[in-house]
Parts: C-alpha cells; structure tokens; sequence
C-alpha cells in the first residue's frame, strides 16, 4: 500500500513536470516568427 502511494505520488509529480516544460517550449516557440527577408537576386543570363 506504501509503495502504490509512492508510485501514484511520483506519476503525478512527473506529469506536472512533464506539462510545465511542454508549456514552457511552447511559449518560447509562439515568441519566435518566421522571418523571411528579401534581398536582390542575381539570374544568371543563359
């Protein structure tokens, strides 16, 4: 019975990290745009 406590505490402890960290990246991903810059393009003549 203890150590189905200990199981279950660890379980929960381990999704709460697992949710914190999944938010955490997702917040810095949603700070970063796509940027794209145009600059002058050289053609090659045939």
């Amino acid at each position: 019975m203890k150590t189905k406590k200990y199981v279950i505490a660890l379980a929960i402890f381990g999704g709460m990290l697992f949710l914190a960290q999944a938010a955490t990246q997702f917040n810095v991903d949603g700070q970063q745009t796509a940027k794209i810059e145009k600059g002058s393009r050289d053609l090659p003549s045939r």
